[in-house]
């Protein structure tokens, strides 16, 4: 049992759980045996400790390490306010006000919060009291001077990353094959330099960037290493692919000069170049050409596909793309060896691409068809797919690019402040950021080939799991309201609208025919979840709705 506290009269304190947030901006030093993170730490307990009359009890500590404060999508965070909410906290200690958030509108977020929930806000080396006007004015100067500090310290490291190029000094990033870095300036490594001009040479000969890759993988050289300052770290070392010699045929730091991305400019750098000037404006007239040859690619086509080189198997084992004639035309698709079998490149592609517009991730095909979001677009979200098996199923987990997603989202020309509000809520709610779904192998259909040999194809047959994941969101909803939770609070937090939220309510209410039909996924492969909404809001009675359900 938990000590109490008597005040003067002898009676007893309540107990005040006290949380304790930390948070440091940046990874380095986080390594060390006693980092900031700690320190603040140590001195909000002894804070806590200090106002024990008071009932104040340690409860929990929320970091986040190596995550500015000027965003609120923070694990640590987060936590933290989900436990306020559920009234576990009623103190926050802080070891400075910019620890929480360094954005004058992110911190009156958290302050509402804090004040609907009960729960009072403390900085240790700040003293200040929030139940005044004037200790509220105390912290809004405060914070706007956190804010502050923040645009400042941004724009100066800009202005002196810019500076820097100006006078061709290497400012960070990958080190190109062929330098070294020493004291911010490239110097040749001449081992490395003929490397890079016999790439520049074999391009003008085969011309063509897959085969350069080839050639040079074939020799065993592989991209530069290197070690990252902080966290000393090797990068690098991996065998040559497309896109990697792509980059280097295009650097113009191969011929003296640095490139500064973020204002579109070339200065002349410090260092010796490596390619001459002929040699480049050679290169660059044969890749200008190519791009505008319609049939400079017909052979790479594979590269264009969804899963290339990015699906693996549950072993960790990566599926390999290769082709195959029959009589009647080119065959494409994805190969480990497991079991002797390939799965069809279109046919798994599409599927893919139908799970990510059916993942009902705040309605994003919808969103996607009135902000433009392409297919390739969608191709670009994904990192990485693994397929796993079990008996006859076989689940498919395709891991999303956050940072790309939000990209694609925001960036649309066309899309409006309330679209770009849902767009940042689909990526919140892009889970652990994964998608699963299922696909079941009906058969294996053998195709001859032009040769006389024969390939067994699986044949894949999607399963509609956004009606399982509707169905489950239906539950959670209503368990929410029968935890006391009104619809206003229930938009606020599940950013919804009061009419998604009764949608997926109605699903609770659903024949159990039909429920159980949906989960032995024995419902029909077209129908969506806004059908089956539809349904559950149009017809209450049971038999009404299996009647509808038997003609579907």
């Amino acid at each position: 049992m938990a000590p109490s506290f008597l005040d003067s009269w002898g009676s007893k304190m309540p107990k005040v759980n006290c949380a304790i947030y930390t948070r440091k901006s940046t990874e380095h030093g986080l390594d060390m045996e006693f980092n900031s993170l700690q320190n603040q730490e140590e001195a909000c307990k002894a804070y806590i400790l200090s106002q024990a009359f008071n009932g104040w009890e340690y409860y929990k500590t929320y970091s986040d390490g190596g995550i500015s404060g000027g965003t609120m999508e923070r694990p640590g965070l987060q936590n933290l306010l989900n436990d306020i909410r559920v009234g576990q906290v009623q103190v926050v200690v802080v070891y400075k006000v910019d620890r929480l958030s360094r954005s004058i509108i992110d911190f009156h977020k958290m302050m509402q919060e804090f004040d609907k929930y009960n729960c009072n806000f403390v900085s240790i080396t700040q003293s200040f009291d929030t139940s005044n006007s004037m200790g509220k004015l105390t912290l809004n100067m405060l914070l706007s001077f956190a804010q502050f500090e923040r645009e400042v310290s941004a724009e100066r490291v800009r202005d002196k990353i810019a500076a820097s190029k100006a006078k061709g000094l290497w400012m960070g990033g990958t080190p190109p094959l062929g330098y070294d870095i020493k004291d911010r300036h490239l110097i040749v490594n001449e081992q490395e330099a003929e490397i890079v001009r016999q790439v520049f040479q074999k391009y003008l000969e085969v011309q063509n960037m897959l085969g350069v890759a080839e050639w040079l993988n074939k020799q065993g050289i592989h991209t530069k290493k290197w070690v990252t300052k902080h966290s000393k770290r090797e990068r690098g070392g991996e065998p040559f692919k497309k896109n990697t010699v792509q980059r280097m045929l295009t650097n113009p730091v191969y011929l003296g000069k640095i490139t500064h991305y973020a204002q579109n400019k070339i200065y002349n750098g410090v260092h010796k170049p490596i390619i001459s000037r002929e040699l480049w404006e050679q290169v660059q007239a044969v890749i200008r050409r190519r791009i505008h040859d319609p049939n400079a690619f017909c052979h790479y086509k594979f590269h264009k596909t969804v899963l290339a080189d990015k699906l693996y198997d549950d072993k960790g084992k990566k599926f390999r793309f290769t082709s195959s004639k029959n009589q009647h035309r080119k065959l494409l698709y994805y190969y480990n060896g497991v079991g002797g079998h390939y799965l069809p490149v279109e046919q798994l592609d599409n599927f893919v691409l139908d799970v990510l517009r059916q993942t009902d991730l705040e309605e994003l095909e919808p969103l996607a068809d009135r902000i433009g979001i392409t297919d390739k677009q969608m191709r670009s979200w994904i990192v990485k797919a693994t397929c796993q098996t079990a008996g006859k199923a076989h689940y498919l987990t395709i891991l999303l690019d956050e940072k790309q997603i939000k990209t694609d989202l925001i960036n649309c020309p066309k899309i409006t402040e309330t679209q770009e509000r849902k767009a940042l809520s689909v990526v919140r709610m892009a889970d652990n950021l994964y998608v699963r779904s299922t696909f079941m192998v009906d058969n294996v259909s053998s195709v001859k080939l032009q040769n006389g040999s024969a390939r067994n194809i699986l044949t894949i047959r999607q399963l509609n799991e956004s009606l399982i994941r509707g169905l489950a969101r239906g539950w959670q909803l209503k368990k929410r309201m029968e935890q006391g939770l009104n619809i206003r609070e229930l938009e606020q937090e599940q950013h919804m609208t009061k009419r998604t939220i009764m949608r997926y309510i109605n699903l609770c209410y659903l024949s159990p025919r039909i429920v159980a039909d949906i989960l032995e996924y024995k419902n029909p492969a077209n129908l969506t979840l806004r059908e089956l909404m539809n349904l559950a809001e149009g017809q209450v009675n049971f038999d009404e709705q299996e009647v509808i359900w038997a003609h579907i």
